[in-house]
């Protein structure tokens, strides 16, 4: 009985120093001044019984002679019934349990909240616009790129229904829009001067697999479509460019002798009155042999290597020189020329090929205007680019059309042949600069020239 007894003992001494310890530990992740007292009572508490216990124990042992029997009077403390120490230690050892417990169930919630600050560290730093939306549809989470593209704070459009929330996008048939989304297929908005689209509807599901909420992504992709136009051009332009190498010298020659017979008999012809007619339809074929020689000429400037010599040179003295040459054909069709030109730092580039571009976009514009108008050049220049800006008030242009301006053989006018603008984005390219057309029908169109400094 007294080794019971003393076993006894030790064993109250490690539960109560075990509850102790426990308490200070989670005394440590208290974040309240008032639980923190508690919790400091508790461990005292916990650590004076653990020290009653641990005399009891040294007591215990100095009868049996575990240590020296001297030590015995400094552990002699008053004998309590054995049922209060076996109460507490049924107290230790459920505080044990029930504290164990709680500190697992701490790790959880700071894993939890760890996890939570980091998934909202991510949403709120992607450049997507994402949308969380609770099981009942109703708008539960949304990330700052989502608050820009819906044009509203966070605080107006949480709890708002799906369908609420999308009318902020598409307010004509936010219906339909979802469920194109639903479906997976492909929708872009436009909004301004961008493109939303990449819309994604995911079903959210927690770690059991059930139903958690739904999740709406999507992002700008302006500069996606806009790369993938430049693509879509480079192809063109190489698949002309192997046409126009392959044939545009054997159609030259043949053309040259055409030409010339054609004059010869506009020549024979020119002082029998008899022959009028014969006269006039030479005049046009020879106007029309022009014109298909002007096609081979652009073909095989495309064709040309683009590894020239280039030479710094001011933009505003290019343009300057091309008002001399089309000042003529501005006043012939009373078109007014307004000129604002900026100081401008030197670039690197090839001067006839960057004047043939100005050029070919000042006679674009003085067709668009036809009769009466005004055309605006302005020239400015940033940290990375020279800017020449030609605005012309003529017909303008839809989207579609702008979409498929540099397309060769496409043109808007009557007889264009879509060259001269694909050549001249070929010259833009080359020379790593940008090509920008904008343009309104009925109001005008306005397209600038950026060569990097």
């Amino acid at each position: 009985m007294a080794i019971l007894t003393f076993g006894f003992y030790w064993l109250n001494t490690a539960v109560w120093w075990g509850v102790m310890w426990l308490f200070m530990q989670k005394r440590k992740h208290s974040t309240s001044s008032s639980i923190r007292a508690i919790e400091g009572v508790f461990s005292g508490v916990a650590l004076a019984l653990a020290l009653a216990y641990l005399m009891l124990a040294l007591h215990r042992s100095a009868l049996l002679g575990v240590i020296p029997s001297a030590l015995a009077h400094i552990s002699d403390i008053p004998v309590v019934p054995f049922v209060i120490h076996l109460l507490l230690l049924a107290a230790g050892g459920a505080a044990l349990l029930v504290l164990n417990y709680r500190f697992d169930h701490l790790d959880r919630e700071v894993a939890t909240v760890s996890l939570h600050s980091r998934y909202r560290y991510m949403i709120m730093a992607d450049k997507r616009a994402i949308l969380v939306f609770s099981t009942d549809g109703s708008l539960q989470e949304i990330n700052p790129r989502g608050c820009e593209w819906m044009r509203d704070s966070e605080h107006q459009l949480i709890g708002r229904p799906v369908l609420q929330v999308l009318e902020r996008l598409e307010p004509e048939d936010a219906h339909e829009m979802f469920e194109q989304i639903i479906k997976g297929q492909v929708v872009e908005l436009k909004r301004d001067d961008r493109i939303l689209g990449d819309f994604e509807w995911t079903e959210l599901l927690d770690e059991d697999g059930h139903p958690a909420g739904q999740m709406l992504c999507f992002s700008d992709v302006t500069e996606n479509k806009k790369f993938q136009r430049e693509i879509i051009q480079s192809e063109k332009l190489a698949v002309v460019g192997q046409l126009a190498a392959a044939t545009a010298h054997e159609i030259r020659n043949p053309l040259t002798s055409i030409k010339g017979f054609l004059q010869l008999f506009e020549h024979k012809f020119k002082g029998d009155q008899g022959d009028t007619e014969i006269r006039e339809y030479t005049r046009i074929m020879v106007e029309e042999v022009d014109r298909m020689e002007k096609i081979i000429r652009d073909f095989l400037l495309m064709t040309k290597p683009s590894d020239v010599t280039r030479e710094r040179a001011d933009v505003n003295g290019v343009i300057e020189r091309l008002l001399v040459l089309v000042q003529n054909q501005a006043t012939l069709r009373n078109i007014n020329v307004v000129t604002d030109l900026g100081e401008l730092t030197p670039v690197l580039m090839h001067k006839e090929a960057i004047q043939q571009v100005l050029l070919n976009l000042m006679q674009n514009a003085f067709e668009a205007m036809n009769i009466g108008g005004t055309l605006t050049i302005h020239t400015e220049e940033d940290e990375k680019y020279v800017s020449s800006t030609i605005q012309d008030t003529g017909v303008g242009m839809t989207e579609e059309e702008v979409a498929n301006l540099g397309s060769p053989f496409y043109s808007t006018k009557t007889e264009g042949t879509g060259l001269g603008l694909t050549v001249s984005s070929k010259i833009i390219h080359e020379h790593g600069g940008i090509l920008d057309i904008r343009s309104e029908k009925g109001v005008g169109t306005t397209i600038t020239v950026k060569l990097p400094k």
